[in-house]
């Protein structure tokens, strides 16, 4: 009922925080997307991120990110509304307005509005970006990694079509939702509704390249092709994987496909996980193709098709986070990427490290 006269009540971790703390100050440091653009017009949005819950709202001035809090007695500013100008969210308790930046413009109970607001009276306000048709939050003053560079999907050309698939949410955590969308032995086996192949089950000796920022890998496969009319069968296509992985959750997927003229055409499947708490993940995914005659609705249901197959098997796995120590689970030859971003994770950002006991 009562908080302790000896307790700070608001602290950058976040209340009830389901991510071992050193874990939570490093995921913190990096941009996770919270929402499409196309999700935050003229009225704020609610979000979360690493158990934070978060308003995300546009001003004249830009897209802003704050904990979904006003500071005056904490009621959620997600239930608010934009001013007039749309310069200042307004929180819908006692009418406090606050630009961009977080600092309130407006009291409208103070009888003289020529007085300054304290400055104190302010948001807890994020860094926040767009790109891509996302927002991106980093919740650290300095991120430690960039947003991931796709250069194709900023700067497409007219061939190519780009759709937003919609958001998902898994009851899993993003470290094994990455793992299991970079992840080349189960595609035989879990795919069967959309392009897996079980009579080809191999999985070569792939290549993969790693530097700080992520991870490259590439291979051969070779899918079947279905339809979603009976009358269309299936047929064998020869495709190649490239997967251009970016640190901790982000992959965008290049799969070339052969012509039957000869020639190649392209998609991509870009992929994020952001990790909403330890144990839940927003998916947000964008697919981009210069396949003539595709259209967005039929890429959108097959990613959605593609998605259902792997989400009750990632929920399932157990335990729910990626073990870090690399002896905690048995490995195949084709896991050299899971075990190469586990062993990424602890050398480049300490994630897992042993909690500091007293």
């Amino acid at each position: 009922m009562f908080l302790s006269t000896e307790k700070k009540q608001l602290s950058e971790l976040p209340r009830n925080c389901t991510f071992p703390e050193n874990d939570w100050h490093i995921l913190a440091g990096f941009w996770h997307p919270v929402a499409f653009s196309s999700q935050v017009k003229d009225k704020p949005a609610k979000a979360k991120l690493l158990d934070v819950d978060l308003v995300i709202y546009r001003t004249v001035d830009g897209i802003a990110a704050a904990r979904d809090l006003c500071v005056h007695r904490g009621a959620a500013l997600s239930l608010g509304w934009m001013d007039e100008d749309c310069k200042n969210i307004v929180c819908p308790f006692h009418g406090l307005h606050y630009n961009k930046d977080g600092e309130c413009t407006k009291v409208p109970s103070m009888p003289d509005q020529s007085k300054p607001i304290p400055k104190s009276i302010r948001l807890i306000s994020y860094r926040a970006q767009e790109r891509y048709g996302l927002v991106w939050v980093c919740l650290k003053p300095e991120a430690i990694r960039p947003i991931p560079e796709w250069p194709l999907l900023e700067n497409a050309g007219d061939e190519w079509l780009t759709i937003e698939i919609p958001e998902g949410l898994w009851k899993a955590s993003a470290s094994r939702h990455v793992e299991n969308f970079n992840d080349l032995a189960h595609i035989s086996w879990v795919h069967m509704k959309t392009f897996g192949n079980r009579e080809r089950p191999e999985i070569i000796d792939y290549k993969l390249e790693l530097d700080d920022n992520g991870m490259r890998m590439e291979m051969p496969y070779i899918e079947v092709e279905r339809g979603y009319n009976d009358d269309e069968g299936e047929r064998e296509r020869e495709v190649y994987y490239t997967h251009f992985f970016t640190f901790p959750f982000a992959t965008d997927l290049q799969v070339d496909y052969k012509t039957d003229d000869g020639g190649h055409v392209t998609s991509h499947f870009y992929d994020i996980g952001t990790p909403i708490s330890a144990h839940e993940t927003a998916i947000f995914q964008i697919s981009q193709t210069n396949i003539p005659g595709a259209t967005a609705e039929d890429y959108a249901e097959y990613q959605l098709v593609t998605n259902e197959e792997d989400l009750a098997l990632v929920e399932s796995q157990k335990p729910e986070e990626v073990p870090l120590n690399i002896a905690e689970e048995l490995h195949i030859p084709a896991d050299k990427f899971s075990i190469q971003y586990r062993r990424a994770l602890v050398r480049l950002f300490n994630l897992g490290a042993p909690e500091m006991t007293e």
